[in-house]
């Protein structure tokens, strides 16, 4: 990136814990692989109504504990936190985000809770069209909004190369990722991170992260707390000619998967990997869409690639070498012996696997990556597709593309056409079981399609000639499950592991009517679980385990309302 974007944290971290991959999860009391488990309802009931709320729950719930008393903290997409019991789910308090008049709120993304401050990215609406995005903090322990961080007002203009600016579009930018925290070492608040791709395709759009540092909110207001800002694409153009404007691979690049980027520390430091959507990778312009980055917080980001390999770098077909050659940014690619991306509706027959990915809206972005150790030489980078493929790349070198394995086919078939030809078949964000000693990654798909089976996808990572590669530990629902077919045909929720070893189980929400929560066993694959919910589901939300409980966020069937619904887990030696 250009000097003037690129991203430079005057940060000094010396401490690092993972209060983000934690934040709606506490340890969880599940059956071990020699019982049997049932669930029994809590809310709602016939006896206990729940809370209705008139809007979806989009963002995932997060536990809180409040003198003692376990509670949920649940965000509303109108712009609504609710705070309800965890055992019976009354409603405790509520509180409206600030808003001007006649303005709609949107609530999307998962708020990020700071020992006893909740920090909230919403954005508000006049007439439909976004007009204003806003950070604010919520004091859980007075339960209003936290006069000593003045609300926040995102804006930005970026130079590119050309000394062009790049501008923070409010009615083209859309928060749907989670937020992340950072501590600082020996301060009392760390940096916030807070992403924004776009709600559709309209262009222009671009990606964009913000950090804001919460001390400097504090200390010196709103203005100053904005200590870096970072856009993936610098076009300030963006020609679509088009009805879809990331069919053109112009501008895009939108961080925007739920679960977001994610934090981690190695011996080099904290990193940040950003999955970005739907665009073009160009060296040459800074155009990082469609990609994975690793950006170091403290440091400018740079790709890392080499510059002689990739002089003559084309984004429509670029040079493998050059694609192995990048530090801090990986490209997806077909792997050695991989078919041609070629969907049933013919529209790639024409395309080279950019140009499919672009055409089809199989974005990277769509997915969250996972890191995982091997042993102390060797660790990886996991990296969901949406177009069904799972990625295996070196953690230190992320060009290294280790692996490709096309874990769910492309949905629909000549004589049975996708019904949802531009969702993909994943959006998800792994998880990680180990099993004797050895890793288990955790994948969820869907096929809106007659044709295909989807669902929960079991991967052990395994050695050949020293290389890393991917293979299938198991599949549910496995192909002879009279109900295969009709498992899994849309987003389902985002998974969830709980217990360890052969106590390992994944639980995920099947959509529907009603959703479907299933438990299955890690080490062989076997459901434990399936309870049928009152409502649909909430896809792309993650359920909440809370000890020997689960909480969901739900739809009611017709009447467009949401709630959260409760279940108590029991085992049975």
């Amino acid at each position: 990136m250009n000097k003037a974007s690129r991203l430079v944290f005057i940060i000094s971290v010396l401490l690092f814990s993972l209060i983000n991959s934690a934040c709606h999860v506490t340890p969880a009391v599940i059956p071990s692989a020699q019982t049997t488990v049932s669930l029994q309802r809590l809310f709602p009931t016939a006896n206990t109504p729940s809370v209705h709320f008139n809007a979806s729950i989009i963002a995932s719930p997060l536990a809180y504990i409040s003198n003692g008393q376990q509670q949920i903290i649940v965000p509303v997409s109108e712009g609504t936190i609710a705070v309800l019991e965890s055992a019976t789910g009354a409603l405790l308090w509520q509180i409206a985000l600030p808003r001007e008049v006649n303005q709609d709120v949107q609530l999307i993304a998962t708020p990020v809770l700071i020992d006893k401050k909740l920090v909230i990215v919403y954005q508000c609406l006049q007439k439909g069209v976004r007009v204003s995005h806003h950070l604010v903090v919520l004091d859980m322990v007075t339960k209003q909004l936290d006069t000593d961080f003045p609300r926040l007002s995102f804006a930005a203009k970026v130079a590119n190369d050309e000394g062009k600016f790049v501008e923070f579009l409010p009615s083209h930018a859309y928060s749907h990722a989670a937020l992340r925290y950072l501590p600082k070492n020996n301060q009392a608040y760390g940096v916030v991170y807070v992403a924004f791709g776009n709600a559709s395709d309209n262009q222009p759009f671009h990606g964009w992260l913000f950090a804001v540092d919460i001390n400097v909110w504090r200390t010196q207001g709103a203005q100053q707390a904005l200590a870096d800002v970072f856009v993936t694409t610098p076009e300030v153009n963006c020609p679509a000619k088009m009805e879809y404007g990331t069919q053109e691979m112009v501008c895009g690049g939108g961080i925007w998967t739920p679960e977001g980027l994610l934090l981690s520390q190695d011996d080099s430091g904290v990193e940040l990997l950003v999955p970005t959507g739907n665009g073009q990778v160009d060296l040459a312009r800074h155009d990082y869409a469609n990609a994975l980055l690793k950006i170091r917080p403290g440091r400018p980001f740079e790709d890392g690639c080499d510059k002689q390999l990739c002089s003559a770098f084309n984004p429509l077909q670029p040079d493998l070498a050059c694609l192995r050659s990048c530090k801090n940014l990986f490209i997806p690619r077909l792997g050695e012996g991989d078919a041609a991306l070629r969907p049933p509706n013919h529209e790639c027959d024409d395309k080279d696997f950019w140009e499919c990915l672009a055409w089809m809206d199989y974005d990277l972005g769509a997915n969250s990556p996972l890191k995982v150790k091997l042993n102390s030489e060797l660790t990886v980078i996991v990296q969901p597709g949406k177009e069904g493929a799972v990625y295996l790349l070196d953690a230190n070198q992320l060009g290294v593309q280790y692996d490709r394995l096309q874990v769910a086919e492309l949905c629909g078939s000549p004589t049975d056409l996708c019904r949802l030809s531009w969702a993909g078949m994943m959006v998800t964000q792994p998880v990680l079981a180990w099993i004797n000693n050895e890793p288990v990654i955790l994948v969820t798909s869907f096929s809106a399609d007659n044709t295909h089976i989807a669902g929960v996808v079991a991967l052990k990572i395994v050695l050949k000639n020293k290389q890393p590669k991917l293979t299938v530990f198991w599949r549910f629902p496995s192909e002879d499950m009279p109900t295969a077919l009709t498992m899994f045909r849309s987003h389902p929720s985002l998974p969830i592991l709980t217990g360890a070893g052969k106590d390992a189980v994944v639980w995920v929400v099947d959509i529907g009517k009603p959703g479907i929560l299933y438990g299955i066993r890690v080490h062989d694959g076997s459901m434990l679980v399936k309870q049928p919910l009152q409502g649909s589901g909430r896809q792309l939300a993650t359920p909440l385990f809370i000890n020997d409980k689960v909480y969901i966020a739900s739809m009611l069937s017709g009447s467009g309302k949401a709630i959260l619904e409760g279940y108590q887990v029991n085992s049975v030696p």
